[in-house]
């Protein structure tokens, strides 16, 4: 009998030494993990974990690499954590809020 449980990393930089496989209704899937690789040693990534979701962090993040993140995510759903500025107060605001974007099927 197997179970089910949900799993939340630690958060670290760059998540290398493993590969994937699935897409579409089938999810996708951790494929292959290196031995002694950060996919291993700091994430525990095991082969046959189900890949929920991945959180970037746009700390000292290139422009050009958050414009590609940013667009390659338009169709998935997404959720943001933001910073702003409350106007006439100098405190800051965190918001953590669900975006759910749908591809809208246009029919021709």
């Amino acid at each position: 009998e197997t179970m089910e449980v949900t799993l939340k990393t630690e958060v670290e930089a760059g998540a290398s030494g493993f590969s994937v496989t699935g897409g579409g209704n089938e999810g996708i899937f951790i494929k292959k993990v290196l031995k002694e690789s950060p996919a291993s040693k700091i994430f525990s990534l095991r082969e046959g974990d189900q890949l929920l979701s991945a959180t970037i962090f746009f700390d000292n993040i290139k422009y050009e690499d958050a414009l590609k993140i940013l667009q390659y995510s338009e169709p998935y759903r997404v959720q943001f954590s933001l910073k702003r500025k409350i106007a006439g107060k100098e405190e800051l605001e965190h918001i953590h809020s669900a975006a759910q974007y749908k591809k809208e099927k246009l029919s021709q």
